[in-house]
């Protein structure tokens, strides 16, 4: 009885901490950092803008999915230099149906062996977090908890580096040809991470690059059974 009693008061107080906001700030990154374990499901929105001399690119990706069964709906716009392109995509299980552009027609394959279902994922995420947390103020007041950080570290750009698939050549240029600040916002009321935003701007051999790249998720352990629609099916037969 004493156990159970002392396991009720510990989700208790955890129950309260998260309520009142009022969590360490050594809580709330063992919270978050151990979320990944807790998030099957999720839809997010990723915008990506690199602009340099020439033009600005925009890469937008909306993405529903879960993991465990495994399952997407992926919608990938690009724009640049006037042009927009769109790519749809539906996974469940081993099977991948694409529409290149809106009068394409549907395309089935099979996944890879090794195939991810969507880069970067929740957990890479949490994990780019992990790396620059180091570095970052935390702030609690307000709606949400959030870890900030403005100036120059290389660790910092090369953690966003891989998952971001950000191609530069960072390591070819010198630190102070770089500036880059970031802010996570993390859920006060489960620590799952909202939003994420991160500014990186470069001077190289051609002038300046600039990318902005921004993140938010939604419905997070809350997502409705993904199914290929039964038209994309037949024309894809």
């Amino acid at each position: 009885m004493k156990k159970i009693c002392a396991l009720l008061a510990i989700s208790l107080l955890f129950f309260l901490i998260a309520c009142s906001g009022k969590a360490s700030e050594e809580e709330v990154i063992e919270n978050v950092l151990h979320s990944p374990r807790e998030v099957n499901q999720y839809s997010a929105t990723f915008e990506i803008d690199t602009t340099d001399l020439v033009k600005t690119v925009r890469e937008n990706r909306e993405v529903i999915l879960t993991e465990d069964p495994i399952a997407k709906h992926e919608i990938l716009t690009m724009e640049a230099d006037g042009n927009k392109t769109t790519m749809n995509t539906y996974r469940v299980d081993n099977e991948i149906y694409t529409q290149e552009a809106d009068d394409s027609p549907w395309v089935k394959r099979e996944a890879a062996e090794d195939e991810s279902l969507f880069e970067p994922s929740y957990k890479d995420v949490v994990s780019v977090l992990e790396s620059v947390i180091d570095y970052a103020e935390f702030n609690s007041e307000g709606g949400t908890y959030t870890f900030r950080f403005d100036g120059f570290e290389r660790e910092i750009y090369e953690a966003f580096e891989g998952p971001f698939n950000i191609l530069l050549g960072g390591a070819d240029i010198a630190d102070e040809d770089m500036s880059l600040d970031f802010t996570f916002e993390v859920d006060k009321s489960n620590y799952y991470i909202e939003n994420l935003e991160y500014n990186l701007s470069v001077e190289n051999e051609t002038g300046q690059v600039d990318i902005n790249i921004r993140v938010a998720y939604d419905n997070m352990n809350d997502i409705d059974e993904i199914e290929v629609p039964e038209e994309v099916i037949e024309e894809a037969s």
